[in-house]
C-alpha cells in the first residue's frame, strides 16, 4: 500500500487525527492507499515547503502558490504535469474543464492543478447595517468610488468617533487589470488590451489613489491605516471602523456577518463610467494549485491520488467539515445544507473551513447562512466574467530577481501610504515612486513581460 504525504495550509484543528484517521479509511477502501497530511501554518509553510523539498523529504502532493512556482521549476523540486495530464487526470479535467486544468504554465510547464472554486471577483463595500440605516444611506445609488464621499461625509458628521474606512487594500483589492503576477507592469482594461504599462502611472490607479488621498485629509481614512496589523473585520466588531472594501461574491455577506459580530450591507464597486469590472486573470484562478513534489516515490500514484480527490464528494466533505453527527450535522430538510450540532462547542470540533483550497468544494456540503445554491451561484458568477486575453500565461522573471528583490523594496517603502492616503503631497510622492521603480529597473521587467507575452499569444493563434 503506497503511503501519500500531503502537504496542506491550514490551521491545526481539535480532533485532527481522528479525522485523518477516518479519512485514511475511505481513502484505503477506494484507492489502496494511505495518506499523511502535514498541516502547514500561513506563517511559515513557504519557509517549511522550501526545507521540505531542498531537504529530499518524503513528499507527494504540495500546495503551490503561484509567487513560488517559478523558483520550485528552476529548482527542478516539482513535476511537470502535462507528462499525465490525459493518463490520470481524467476527473480534474471533468471537474475544471481542460482550460483551467491546464492554466497554471510557466513557459508550457504546468505546475499544478487549480481548485474548483469562485474565480471571478467583483469590487465591493462592506458597511455596518445600523449606520446605513440609521443616517438613511441610499446602498443602491452608490456605484463608483466617487459616491462614497457624501456617504463617509455624512457617517462622519453623525459619528466622528467612528473611521469611515479602512485597509490596505483599498486601491487595488480588485483590479480593473491584469497584474501578470507582481503587479509590476500590467494590462489595463480588464486585461484586454496587452500593451504591458506601469500600473503606478495607469489613469484608473492614480484616479483612485488622489480620491484616497482626498479622504484621508478629510478624516475619513483611519489615521493608522497605513500601519495597523489589525483587520477591518475586527475593528468592526470592536465598534471603531463603519466599513471596509472587499471583493464580493456569492454567499460573501453571510460570512461577513458572522465576522463582524452584527449584519451588514454590501454594495458594488463599478468603474468610474458605470461600467462593470468582472475580471478573471492567471492570478484569480491560480492563486494556489495543487502539484507534485519531484521526490514523490511515485509520481502516477500521487497524480491518481489528486484525481480521486477532485471526483470524491466524501474526501472533500471530511477534510473541510469532519465527520457527520459529530462535528456537524444537517439541517431540517435539506440534504446539503449543514451546521453545528445543537449544544456544541465549537472549539472543541473539527472544522478546517478551507473549501476554497482543498480540490473540488463544489462537490462538498454548503454551511448554514449560504444559498443552498451557492456552487451553482460561483460558477454562474465565474460564467458572467470577463477573462483576460493573457489568461493562462505566466511570465519567467526568475533572470530578473535582482531587479524584483529592488522594485519590492520600493513597493514596501510607498504603496501602504499611497493606498491609504496618508501621504501630504500627493503629485509629489507619486512621481518619487514611480521614479524610483524605473531606477530599480521597473522597464527591464516591463519589457520582459511584454517579449514573452507576445510570444505566448502568438503561440495561441
Amino acid at each position: 500500500m503506497y503511503t501519500i504525504t500531503m502537504a496542506l495550509i491550514g490551521n491545526e484543528q481539535p480532533r485532527q487525527e481522528e479525522i485523518f484517521a477516518k479519512v485514511n479509511e475511505l481513502v484505503e477502501k477506494d484507492l489502496n492507499m494511505h495518506v499523511n497530511f502535514i498541516v502547514l501554518g500561513y506563517g511559515d509553510y513557504v519557509n517549511r515547503l522550501n526545507l521540505m523539498l531542498s531537504g529530499g523529504d518524503k513528499l507527494d502532493i504540495l500546495p503551490i502558490n503561484n509567487g513560488q512556482a517559478g523558483s520550485y521549476i528552476n529548482a527542478g523540486q516539482i513535476v511537470d504535469l502535462k507528462d499525465y495530464i490525459y493518463d490520470h487526470r481524467q476527473d480534474i479535467i471533468g471537474a475544471l474543464g481542460e482550460d483551467i486544468a491546464t492554466s497554471a504554465a510557466v513557459q508550457g510547464f504546468v505546475y499544478g492543478t487549480p481548485p474548483n472554486k469562485e474565480s471571478a471577483s467583483r469590487a465591493g463595500i462592506v458597511m455596518r447595517k445600523d449606520i446605513v440605516d440609521e443616517l438613511g444611506i441610499d446602498v443602491d445609488s452608490i456605484h463608483t468610488y466617487a459616491d462614497l464621499t457624501p456617504v463617509f461625509e455624512k457617517v462622519k458628521a453623525a459619528h466622528p468617533e467612528l473611521d469611515c474606512i479602512a485597509g490596505t487594500n483599498i486601491l487595488i483589492q480588485v483590479p480593473t487589470w491584469d497584474p501578470l503576477m507582481d503587479q509590476f507592469g500590467v494590462l489595463p482594461n480588464d486585461g484586454q488590451d496587452t500593451t504591458v504599462i506601469n500600473l503606478f502611472e495607469y489613469e484608473d490607479f492614480v484616479n483612485h489613489a488622489r480620491l484616497v488621498n482626498e479622504w484621508y485629509k478629510a478624516g475619513y481614512v483611519k489615521l493608522d491605516a497605513a500601519t495597523t496589523t489589525e483587520t477591518s473585520q475586527n475593528l468592526v466588531k470592536a465598534g471603531s471602523l463603519f466599513s471596509y472594501f472587499s471583493p464580493i461574491k456569492p454567499g460573501f455577506l453571510a460570512q461577513e456577518n458572522v465576522v463582524c459580530n452584527q449584519e451588514m450591507v454590501t454594495a458594488y464597486i463599478d468603474k468610474d463610467d458605470g461600467s462593470i469590472s468582472n475580471i478573471i486573470c492567471s492570478n484569480n484562478v491560480n492563486f494556489f494549485n495543487w502539484g507534485i513534489a519531484q521526490q514523490s516515490e511515485d509520481k502516477v500514484k500521487a497524480m491518481q491520488f489528486l484525481n480521486y480527490c477532485y471526483s470524491s464528494p466524501e474526501w472533500n466533505n471530511l477534510m473541510n467539515f469532519g465527520e457527520e453527527g459529530v462535528d456537524y450535522v444537517k439541517m431540517d430538510g435539506s440534504d446539503i445544507m449543514i451546521h453545528y450540532p445543537e449544544g456544541a462547542d465549537p472549539t472543541t470540533l473539527y472544522h478546517f473551513n478551507m473549501g476554497w483550497m482543498l480540490p473540488n468544494q463544489y462537490l462538498g456540503y454548503v454551511w448554514e447562512g449560504n444559498p443552498e445554491d451557492v456552487w451553482q451561484q460561483y460558477q454562474d458568477f465565474n460564467d458572467s466574467a470577463t477573462y483576460s486575453k493573457a489568461f493562462g500565461f505566466f511570465a519567467d522573471t526568475s533572470s530578473l530577481s535582482t531587479e524584483l528583490t529592488a522594485l519590492y523594496s520600493v513597493y514596501n517603502e510607498y504603496m501602504n501610504a499611497v493606498s491609504t492616503g496618508s501621504v501630504s503631497d500627493f503629485d509629489a510622492t507619486m512621481k518619487e515612486f514611480n521614479d524610483k521603480l524605473y531606477a530599480a529597473g521597473l522597464q527591464k521587467v516591463m519589457d520582459l513581460k511584454q517579449q514573452q507575452l507576445d510570444e505566448w499569444l502568438a503561440s495561441q493563434e
